[in-house]
């Protein structure tokens, strides 16, 4: 071998190994929390810092990705033979020609059908995970089982499918949503090529197949599978010319498999059609269910200042919290009815390999679980993912602090309350209670909030109490009532954190992040810091009326102390000075009667006080009913409408262009003159009567190119100190507008342009898998033209 080929072989095996390290960061960095890195940064230098390492990125990726050849999927845009496979197997669904009103036949026609999608051999060793890729599963993926929980039993793959129609002879539209990490729009027209004769023949005028992006499937994409040998093999044949066919990303006899069980599952969908009525809720149900790992500036509520300035707090919150429940009920009342779902949430959890978990068996995650648990309550279910981006499940609030020896317990928790939630969007507190079925658990609520004492038989404290973070607080407390009038002086542990606030009328007493209790004051009152004649701070609060009578005092034992003197004045003495200095408080006990308050305790968990020695005999469990708010259910019209559209996005990530030219995944790549490369996906708008409308987008999209709320669309909050060049979905179709995500195509992470930089990964890792910067504007400009072409009846 010439020296110099021997070099170009070494420099594709080091390029190769670079973008596996990329890869594998990317992929363990979802896990994690960083600090923010924006326009409006106060670390200008971690702003340049990023720019820096952005600029060099795109250099070796760029260098990298041009070191291989086009792959199999890549095409001349030019090509006859190209437009005829752009065009090929794409329905525009209804039409552009949108209905405002039912007609007067009209009448909701839905089927159901779901199937397996794990093979009889999923354990011969050839199947793979994906989702996640790390040291911890020592860089393979290889399937090791099923998720079985005890008493629950074994975990599922699944596809989901349903045909629907408002029965005007306008078509069927079928709706399939697969339980894997994501699936391509090229191996989607695989599927509607084996129902193209059958939809033609029924009338069906959309085929739309999603994914629900759980990261605990058998990987259909290709980028989790044997991903080094792969990478080797194809860079050093690519790089070099050889000929050799490149080896492909996904297993092709499963992707047969697949293919075949989810056209079936249509076509049974479809024949299980029957009539009905259909009703809608929604409901937000919070923070609390979904955990966000969007880049800091993203996901935050829009809030302006007197002058119209932006106003941020630094935080990342979740855009859209809303559970969006659709339930067909069959006319036929010994038919099964249907719920669907729209909800945003990674299925993610499963998979996760850690130190204790390889993340190896197959589970459909909360998913599968919220499926099992409304299927057994008599249920079809199907679930459309929304716009997911990096909004996570927040397992907390449904793990409650009991001890899982699985990690898809946590997933199996998760869902079964998610189902629940679904099942009393309409009903009261107290109605959730007296349903056997929704409040099956109450055995296990009753065994975790029952009170009991915080002290052993021995004295010492019970182990559950102490080993949880709770406010415990020790006080003394001073009453001095003297004409009628009771003046309250609280001397508090030396843990405890007193924060005043004169505004709200307000002293908190404060064990770290959590609120141990808080006294409310009137209005009238004026709530005071004490200092020294150095005018020092003493963490001393007073509370005086209009008067200047002093009602209250508030002092931290640390620093300072309440003392009664020998005349009867009551004081404040600061312990650290030798010689005793004192502050008075102005309080005289002189005709006074003095009450020294017993130790007592504050508990305080969730925003829950409790007291008299006792606690919730599990201080994390939270029971989800509480305060429960029910929603109107509303009967749904029977129109519907639904518009797709095909649009070209540009790819401009050179680590993706890698990926493609390896032939890791099936995407057919538009190969320009110029050098640039590009792809073909699909985009559409559908309204479900007057109840619910929804845009209908590929990838994991970022939440603030949907919502009104979207801080990362201003300059002053984005990476690139520059705006958002587009419109997102919300001012194109209005502010509840929701979303279908990772529908009919995987282009990966969609984030706005102007918030986009691969110098930040620890922020920014959505970036290096994506298809580019300008995805996010090229997406809303297709909507734009999709909103444009519809007209109203």
């Amino acid at each position: 071998m010439k020296k110099s080929r021997l070099t170009k072989v070494i420099a594709v095996i080091l390029a190769l190994t670079v973008s596996f390290s990329a890869f594998g960061a990317v992929t363990a960095s979802a896990s994690s929390s960083y600090p923010i890195i924006s326009g409006d940064s106060e670390d200008p230098i971690g702003v340049i810092l990023a720019d820096v390492v952005d600029t060099l990125l795109r250099f070796i990726l760029d260098w990298f990705q041009s070191l291989f050849g086009n792959g199999p999927g890549f095409v001349d845009p030019d090509e006859d033979q190209t437009q005829q496979l752009i065009e090929s197997n794409y329905y525009e669904g209804i039409g552009k020609d949108f209905a405002s009103s039912a007609e007067d036949d009209a009448q909701w026609n839905v089927g159901y059908a779901n199937a397996s999608l794990i093979p009889d051999d999923y354990d011969n060793g050839t199947y793979y995970i994906g989702g996640y890729i790390d040291a911890n599963n020592g860089f393979t993926n290889v399937v090791e089982g099923i998720a079985n929980i005890p008493g629950i039993g074994r975990d599922d793959m699944k596809v989901r499918s349903v045909a629907i129609s408002d029965g005007t002879g306008k078509g069927t539209v079928l709706f399939a949503t697969i339980d894997c990490i994501g699936i391509t729009n090229a191996d989607i027209k695989d599927i509607r090529e084996m129902l193209a004769d059958y939809a033609a023949a029924n009338n069906i005028v959309a085929i739309n197949i999603a994914s629900t992006h759980t990261h605990s499937c058998i990987d259909t994409e290709g980028l989790w599978t044997r991903n080094l040998a792969k990478l080797a093999y194809n860079g050093i044949n690519s790089g070099m010319n050889t000929g050799e066919e490149l080896q492909q990303g996904t297993n092709p006899e499963y992707m047969k498999f697949l293919k075949e069980k989810v056209a079936d599952s249509l076509i049974a969908a479809y024949l299980d059609m029957k009539p009905g009525t259909l009703t809608y809720s929604v409901k937000d149900v919070g923070q609390d269910y979904f955990n966000n790992k969007n880049r800091p500036s993203a996901g935050q509520l829009v809030e302006f200042d007197d002058r119209g300035n932006l106003k941020t707090d630094g935080k990342a919150e979740v855009a859209m919290t809303d559970v969006h429940k659709f339930t067909f009920t069959p006319d036929d009342e010994a038919a099964t009815p249907t719920i669907m779902v729209n909800m945003a949430a990674h299925p993610d959890v499963a998979g996760l390999p850690t130190s204790t978990n390889s993340g190896r068996e197959i589970s459909g995650d909360y998913i599968f679980y919220c499926g099992k648990y409304l299927e057994d309550a008599g249920y079809n279910f199907m679930f459309f993912q929304g716009a997911i981006a990096a909004i996570y499940m927040a397992r907390g609030v449904t793990g409650d602090g009991i001890r899982t020896s699985q990690r898809v317990q946590e997933s199996q928790r998760y869902g079964f309350e998610l189902a629940r939630m679904l099942l009393s969007m309409n009903k009261t507190e107290e109605e959730i209670i007296a349903d056997p079925v929704i409040n099956s658990n109450a055995d296990e609520i009753e065994e975790n909030t029952k009170l009991i004492s915080i002290y052993n038989e021995d004295g010492t404290f019970v182990d559950e109490f102490t080993d949880n973070k709770l406010a415990l607080k020790a006080y003394n407390r001073f009453d001095i009532e003297k004409g009628g009038v009771t003046t309250k002086l609280y001397n508090f542990d030396s843990s405890v954190n007193i924060v005043a606030d004169n505004v709200n009328k307000q002293v908190s007493v404060m064990n770290g992040k959590y609120n141990a209790y808080t006294f409310d004051f009137a209005d009238t009152v004026s709530v005071i810091t004490v200092k020294d004649n150095k005018n020092n701070d003493l963490g001393v609060y007073k509370v005086e009326d209009s008067n200047g009578n002093l009602i209250a005092a508030f002092s931290n034992k640390a620093a300072l102390a309440f003392a009664l003197n020998a005349e009867g004045n009551a004081f404040v003495s600061k312990s650290t000075i030798d010689d005793e200095e004192r502050i008075h408080v102005n309080v005289s006990t002189v005709d006074a009667t003095v009450t020294e308050g017993c130790e007592e305790y504050i508990v305080a968990q969730n925003g829950k006080v409790y007291h008299d020695y006792k606690i919730p005999a599990n201080v994390n469990y939270t029971v989800w009913y509480e305060g429960w708010t029910p929603v109107e259910d509303v009967e749904v019209e029977p129109y519907l409408n639904l518009y797709i559209k095909q649009v070209e996005v540009s790819v401009k990530n050179s680590l993706i262009k890698a990926v493609g030219k390896l032939n890791m995944a099936n995407y057919v790549v538009l190969s320009h003159d110029d050098g640039t490369y590009s792809t073909v996906t699909e985009i559409g708008y559908m309204e479900i009567g007057d109840a619910y409308k929804t845009v209908m987008l590929p990838g994991e999209i970022c939440q603030d190119l949907i919502a009104p709320n979207g801080k990362s669309l201003y300059a002053s909050n984005s990476v690139t100190a520059s705006k958002f060049d587009s419109s997102p979905a919300c001012q194109i179709f209005g502010d509840d507008v929701a979303c279908m995500g990772l529908m009919n195509d995987a282009i990966g992470y969609v984030v706005p342009d102007n918030d986009y930089t691969m110098g930040d990964p620890a922020n920014h890792y959505h970036e290096l898998i994506s298809l580019g910067q300008s995805v996010g504007s090229e997406l809303m400009n297709g909507l734009i033209e999709l909103a444009s072409d519809i007209s109203y009846s």
